[in-house]
């Protein structure tokens, strides 16, 4: 019974938490959500190939350690060391992976982080189920107590962090034209990470020489890093934004969206308020085209961007006109209707056909 019990609340204690974050940055991440399936294998990797390739890599890495014996060097080794060079990398494949594969599906530095935070979670809900289920069965359920207090308390966000740092490094190398950056900010990205996940690691190392005083310095540091993405991730966002606004003009004035579509787009708040009276008044099938609208002309303005940013040639162009061909079907399906355009006689700005004045230069229209 006592191991049925702790194999339940031990999984409940690493994987309740770690939805809550997972949530938390699925939202964060509101204009263009990465697919559900590609999120899904994403944390997948992190929970079983990355722990076995880890696994095998530290046992091969920490021999050479393991022959001094024990002592602060051995320590050092197979703490400090290898696990942050093992554990880094094989959770940054899967996410260098995605930016190779399916690169139509990483954007821009939110991106990253939101594909390397779900690889750490992966890894981290099997690292501490295994931790739970040790302690419980090694020392009780009072050790138990206190070892799930600190992972899932103080240290759960600690994977995620590390790998979000290789992330957004290849997020930030998607948007660059430069070739030098495309190589270096990925491995300084990644080397990042390393030396996060070792300043942590030798944290609890050296605890009991400094009275737990490197452990404190450590917690810190993890925490702040946490900060310091959660600020980025936020900025990102802002930026995104922007994107949506700029590139989307344009496709007013060729006729593939109207001014009103334009304005609902432009908003995260004015497409919930949008999908949700489409779902209160018309029905859960109405509430998905919206989404599938929204989730269309997102799609657009960012491959705009990218074309202009990185000119990434035909295949984007095509891809643009794509996506343009799937907004007119979509909004003939909605029955939308035809879009009515307007121009403003001072800045030459499309206007929407029942407003009065310019919303860019403030002329009267007649």
């Amino acid at each position: 019974m006592d191991i049925i019990l702790g194999l339940g609340l031990s999984f409940l204690a690493t994987a309740i938490p770690a939805l809550i974050y997972i949530a938390i940055i699925w939202w964060l991440d509101r204009y263009e959500r990465e697919p559900l399936w590609l999120l899904s294998v994403t944390f997948l990797w992190g929970a079983v190939p990355a722990i076995i390739l880890a696994l095998i890599a530290q046992l091969i890495l920490d021999y050479p350690f393991e022959l001094l014996g024990p002592g602060l060097v051995s320590s050092v080794g197979t703490y400090g060391i290898t696990p942050p060079l093992t554990e880094e990398t094989v959770k940054a494949l899967a996410v260098l992976g995605i930016f190779l594969l399916y690169r139509q599906e990483f954007d821009n530095v939110l991106d990253g982080i939101v594909y390397g935070a779900l690889v750490g979670f992966g890894f981290s809900v099997t690292e501490d189920l295994f931790a739970f289920l040790g302690t419980l069965f090694t020392e009780g359920w009072e050790s138990w107590g206190m070892t799930v207090l600190l992972r899932v308390g103080l240290y759960a966000l600690n994977h995620s962090f590390f790998t979000a740092c290789t992330g957004a490094a290849l997020g930030y190398a998607r948007l660059s034209r430069e070739t030098w950056k495309k190589v270096l900010v990925p491995l300084l990205g990644l080397g990042a990470a390393m030396v996060f996940h070792g300043l942590h690691n030798l944290g609890a190392v050296f605890a009991e020489s400094t009275v737990c005083l490197s452990l404190v310095v450590a917690t810190l540091v993890d925490w702040g890093g946490v900060l310091v993405l959660l600020v980025i991730m936020l900025l990102t966002a802002r930026q995104e934004r922007l994107w949506i606004v700029a590139q989307l003009r344009e496709e007013v004035s060729r006729g593939v969206i109207s001014a009103r579509e334009y304005a609902l787009a432009s908003t995260y708040l004015d497409r919930f308020r949008t999908r949700w009276r489409a779902l209160t008044r018309e029905g859960w099938q109405r509430w998905r085209q919206w989404g599938r609208f929204f989730h269309l002309v997102t799609e657009l303005a960012f491959k705009k961007h990218q074309l202009q940013a990185v000119d990434e040639g035909i295949p984007t162009v095509q891809l643009i006109d794509r996506l343009r061909r799937q907004i007119g079907e979509l909004r003939a399906e909605m029955g939308l209707g035809a879009v009515e355009v307007a121009f403003c006689g001072q800045c030459g700005a499309a206007i929407a056909p029942e407003n009065r004045f310019c919303p860019k230069c403030g002329h009267k229209v007649k």
